[in-house]
């Protein structure tokens, strides 16, 4: 048999013509053709030799990827590659794990995620006046008291800060203090925590991405964080994407009403407000740019969204978008404290 240089060939091809969907093929972090992770697996192709790498299934070639995904045999593949023989399309891939095998490993997925989630909300503990957190939340939100904070935002004070290196490998760049933010549905039950990465001295950790949700077996779907403890009552809330443009909302409005955030866009669009205890909604969007693929702008386009559908389920709806490109709340606070400071 004619001895074949991994290198010379073209594994994109090879690939698809073994159909493996060309969406794992793109050199971006996402879900795993193998199993079945969501955000764990990339195509890097290195040297051309059709190079992977996956969280769980760990790194291979081309070669190996194809008999991965396909239950070729060793000589099976080496005869689908050779000459032309990738040009041939074979049928769909053989079973690799029978359905109870995979369903306990989505299982026990689960439960490690459950875990992680449990140990990170044990071990953090109340936000005092001398944790980073507040030191952090008090130079970003003029006039925030830390009374007014919900029990859903915590201090831990040393979470682990991964990354990829300019290889794409993980890299654990060491223990940082974290401002948690538990989200959960309206009937209470948890789903998943956020994390802001800070510095001792309450700065942020100095890394480009230093807001990281952790992974959880159940979608936000509508889930908030619940970011203040109003000091009187009414039938209003106020949703908006981010932790930070929340609280500067808590802090503009004297925590007269509860302050949902929603984490991102997407989940803002579908945010479940309990008809039962609200009647009406404040929706403050973010005026992020234009979106020249879509031809809108995502946080108002999102949060129109929100505001049809909440009309349809009887509530009444405002709608608030700041005026400049690239602003949200948070900006408009801090700005309008720094004006009143110099008046």
């Amino acid at each position: 048999m004619k001895k074949i240089d991994f290198k010379e060939i073209d594994w994109v091809k090879v690939l698809t013509r073994a159909q493996l969907d060309v969406k794992y093929l793109s050199k971006r972090q996402g879900p795993c053709p193998l199993c079945g992770g969501k955000t764990r697996f990339r195509f890097d192709n290195k040297d051309d030799a059709g190079t992977y790498f996956c969280n769980y299934c760990g790194a291979g070639n081309g070669y190996t990827l194809l008999r991965a995904f396909t239950g070729m045999s060793d000589r099976e593949a080496l005869e689908f590659l050779k000459d032309d023989a990738c040009c041939r399309p074979v049928g769909p891939p053989a079973a690799r794990h029978d359905e109870r095998s995979l369903k306990a490993k989505a299982e026990a997925e689960a439960r490690k995620k459950r875990a992680k989630l449990n140990a990170a909300w044990s071990g953090s503990a109340a936000i005092t006046e001398t944790s980073p957190v507040w030191v952090y939340l008090s130079r970003r939100v003029p006039g925030l008291q830390l009374a007014w904070l919900s029990p859903d935002l915590r201090y831990h004070p040393a979470m682990a800060y991964w990354n990829t290196d300019d290889g794409d490998k993980p890299v654990n760049r060491g223990d940082w203090p974290v401002m948690l933010a538990r989200a959960r549905h309206v009937d209470g039950t948890p789903v998943t925590l956020h994390r802001t990465y800070l510095s001792k001295d309450g700065y942020k950790a100095p890394f480009s991405d230093v807001k990281k949700q952790m992974a959880s077996p159940q979608k936000l779907a509508g889930a908030a964080i619940r970011l203040n403890c109003p000091t009187t009552e009414n039938r209003k809330v106020i949703v908006c994407e981010g932790i930070e443009t929340g609280l500067a909302l808590v802090a503009a409005t004297g925590n007269r009403i509860e302050v949902w955030c929603l984490v991102n866009a997407g989940n803002l669009a579908v945010a479940d407000i309990p008809r039962d205890r609200f009647d009406e909604v404040i929706i403050c969007a973010d005026r992020d740019p234009l979106d020249p693929k879509h031809g809108w702008r995502p946080g108002e386009h999102y949060a129109e969204l929100l505001k049809a559908r909440l009309v349809t389920e009887g509530f009444g709806v405002r709608l608030h978008v700041p005026k400049n490109e690239g602003e949200d709340y948070s900006d408009l606070w801090l700005r309008a404290s720094h004006l009143r400071i110099a008046a």
